[in-house]
């Protein structure tokens, strides 16, 4: 309640994000993250799709994602860091060695530049880089290393939370009528307090 606004969080739910308060609190934490590194566990892709849209949101920062196993993988963070990107990395199993000197902003002057070596090349950095980790992995097992770095934000799915989806599914299977009505009657009384939010 302190950290966001009920409009921010239907907005949120709008663009995907899952309804549960444990989905939203950790919705909160990536966006309050400015620190550390969000390294976002996430075995269902639920929160991918919203994280994606929040991301590229950010009118100052474009953002770039990169799979893990994508040729371009060393040269596209190289491109992110330099321009100040957005990088978000999908798929991940844990953070690379070549990440470290990001996550933990290992800078160097050479003169007025603020320079950070990317895997074996010094680059310029930009002060709006930022980046977040994407892993499918449940049971990822960081180093206390990497630990320290990140900060890490799971959105596997809990049973109060399946509870509730597979009560919205069952209806719709056994009365979808009344499972359409609450889903508009509920659509409508979000747009409705977005917009006394907004007056």
């Amino acid at each position: 309640r302190l950290l966001s606004t009920e409009s921010q969080l239907l907005k949120w739910k709008g663009e995907g994000l899952p309804a549960d308060s444990l989905s939203q609190e950790n919705g909160l934490v990536i966006s309050n993250a400015t620190d550390r590194v969000p390294f976002v566990i996430d075995p269902a892709n639920a929160a991918t799709k919203w994280l994606t849209s929040f991301l590229a949101k950010d009118a100052v920062r474009p953002l770039e994602s990169v799979q893990a196993f994508d040729s371009r993988f060393v040269s596209q963070v190289e491109l992110a860091v330099r321009f100040g990107k957005t990088l978000l990395l999908l798929d991940m199993d844990g953070v690379e060695p070549m990440l470290y000197p990001l996550a933990r902003r290992d800078l160097t002057k050479q003169g007025s530049r603020s320079c950070v070596v990317v895997g074996d090349k010094v680059m310029d950095w930009n002060e709006n880089f930022r980046m977040c980790i994407v892993t499918r992995n449940p049971n990822v097992d960081l180093p206390p290393d990497a630990v320290a770095l990140v900060v890490e934000v799971n959105f596997s799915v809990t049973r109060s939370g399946l509870a509730g989806q597979l009560l919205g599914i069952t209806i719709q299977h056994e009365q979808p009528e009344l499972e359409a009505k609450k889903q508009e009657m509920l659509q409508k009384e979000e747009d409705f307090k977005v917009q006394l939010a907004d007056l």
